[in-house]
């Protein structure tokens, strides 16, 4: 990456070749103190300690998990070092990152997928001992079985699991009232299991959150998640009365619910983790340091605070049909959708760069390969035109899969000028 950055440092944004994913430095970093400052209102709305775990799916870069973490954010109110994972890949190279800077900046990882399978039981094992903390999530018997049979991990500690709650997204885990998840509390708590492996917590990812349409439906699912976390415990409590659930991790969140902290009236909120919470809170996420379309659609976020965009070029024009032809094709933006209209949004490159609104005029309609048409919001002869070879800003609907497309990312300031390039930590 030291050539692309040496060739394109202190260039101006309209001077970048396309398609490339550019990230906005500026915003980024506002989104990341935003997000680290609200969970430490809470914590001390409520006067108790809150922790916060970063999820770093969205980017996959060690520069923007340290964003993330809290470093070089000087209106950040705290820190982290806890970060959670959606890839082993992710984990090493951030691991390989800290240690070439002799830094010690991450020291909790959880991992996030229920994957205690053969398979990867040895890769667990491996990175457990490259870190103080680290966590696998389970939420089948079999996974309970798998990790005793393989017996304690490298790092000659427990396996330390979280057990996932399903929240009703039916993606992963199991609700906390159903058979499976007591089955599961009563295998754990056995006494064969007891000598291989040790809750660490429960955990809720609210992902239907993100069909939300607006911050007080989101607020609700925090309540939702806080609650079925806290249920959960008190089942763990119930199959085994010497638990002490105040040893426990209560983590939740999804970047909607999250966002709900915001909000000035949380009393609801306060009053029960003050009065009913039998354990330690966390909240997790990760789209927050890009936000994206699908993350708009909430009713959350509004489209000036996305800090990246795909940079595209208009190619031609048709306007018998009302179309442009665009290089922002599939293989930038995927095929994600939301209730807003199209595969992307066109935004002004000058208004986009700054903290401030702009009108949309122009979307994604039709995506093949490599090929984006583009249509008027409106009626085409009311709409700004766009020329032959004019650069565009396309707003994502889903940044973490848009971003995956891409082998490096420009990071520019708020006037445009490329400052440095960020590499993602690619495949698995």
């Amino acid at each position: 990456m030291s050539d692309v950055l040496s060739q394109y440092k202190g260039c101006s944004v309209r001077d970048l070749p396309t398609p490339n994913f550019v990230i906005n430095e500026e915003k980024f970093d506002k989104n990341c103190t935003t997000m680290l400052n609200n969970v430490e209102k809470l914590s001390q709305e409520c006067g108790v300690p809150i922790k916060f775990r970063a999820h770093v799916k969205t980017h996959k870069t060690a520069k923007g998990t340290l964003k993330q973490l809290g470093h070089g954010l000087p209106l950040a109110k705290r820190t982290t070092r806890a970060i959670l994972v959606s890839t082993l890949k992710e984990a090493e190279e951030l691991l390989n990152y800290q240690d070439r800077q002799c830094s010690d900046y991450i020291d909790d990882i959880t991992y996030s997928l229920p994957c205690c399978v053969p398979e990867f039981i040895p890769l667990l094992s491996n990175l457990s001992r490259r870190v103080n903390n680290f966590q696998v999530f389970v939420d089948n018997i079999e996974h309970l079985e798998n990790l005793k049979n393989f017996g304690r991990p490298a790092s000659g500690k427990k396996w330390s699991v979280f057990i996932k709650v399903d929240m009703g997204t039916k993606r992963a885990g199991l609700a906390f009232d159903s058979p499976e998840f007591l089955s599961l509390l009563k295998k754990l708590t056995s006494s064969e299991i007891k000598e291989v492996i040790e809750p660490y917590g429960f955990y809720a990812h609210a992902g239907h959150s993100y069909s939300s349409t607006s911050i007080n439906d989101t607020q609700n699912l925090l309540m939702e998640e806080v609650k079925a976390v806290n249920s959960a415990a008190k089942v763990l409590c119930s199959v085994d009365p010497q638990f002490d659930p105040s040893k426990l991790t209560l983590s939740v969140g999804a970047t909607p619910t999250s966002n709900s902290l915001k909000l000035d009236n949380k009393s609801t909120l306060v009053k029960f983790i003050t009065t009913q919470l039998v354990s330690t809170l966390e909240i997790h996420c990760g789209n927050y340091c890009m936000y994206d379309l699908q993350q708009v659609a909430t009713g959350c976020v509004q489209d000036h605070e996305l800090s990246g965009f795909v940079l595209g070029t208009v190619l031609s024009s048709y306007p018998s049909r009302g179309e442009l032809l665009s290089n922002t094709g599939v293989m930038c933006l995927t095929r994600e959708a939301s209730s807003i209209k199209g595969f992307g949004i066109c935004a002004d490159l000058e208004h986009l760069l700054k903290s401030e609104g702009f009108s949309r005029e122009w979307y994604v309609a039709r995506v093949s390969q490599e090929h984006g048409i583009l249509r008027p919001i409106r009626n085409w002869n009311e709409t700004t035109p766009l020329k032959l070879g004019s650069k565009i800003a396309v707003l994502p609907q889903h940044a973490c899969i848009t971003m995956g497309q891409f082998p490096y990312y420009f990071v520019v300031n708020s006037e445009g000028i490329v400052n440095d390039v960020w590499l993602p930590f690619q495949k698995w």
